[in-house]
């Protein structure tokens, strides 16, 4: 499902316009991203929680020429699902 398929079933089951259902969209996930990079974690009841991590410095291969590379320090983020939606995922139920 892309961005623009979610919006169209926001707007269907909420009956929105399909323009406010982009911009509510938009606007979601804007607010995601800065709340991300401010380091907090998001906690979706229901969903899920989006957490940030920090991996350190590694070293590795690159792929094709075999050279050992360093990657540096960074963070990245991490989701863990709910127990009510590993259930419904694994019980076919939906709401």
């Amino acid at each position: 499902m892309t961005k623009n398929d979610l919006a169209r079933e926001l707007a269907v089951s909420e009956g929105l316009h399909l323009s406010t259902a982009v911009k509510a969209i938009d606007g979601t996930i804007r607010i995601l991203k800065e709340s991300l990079a401010k380091g907090e974690d998001i906690t979706l009841r229901g969903f899920g929680t989006l957490s940030i991590t920090e991996c350190a410095e590694r070293k590795a291969v690159h792929f094709a020429t075999k050279e050992p590379i360093t990657i540096p320090a960074h963070r990245s983020v991490k989701f863990r699902i709910s127990k009510e939606l590993k259930e419904q995922l694994n019980n076919g139920a939906v709401d």
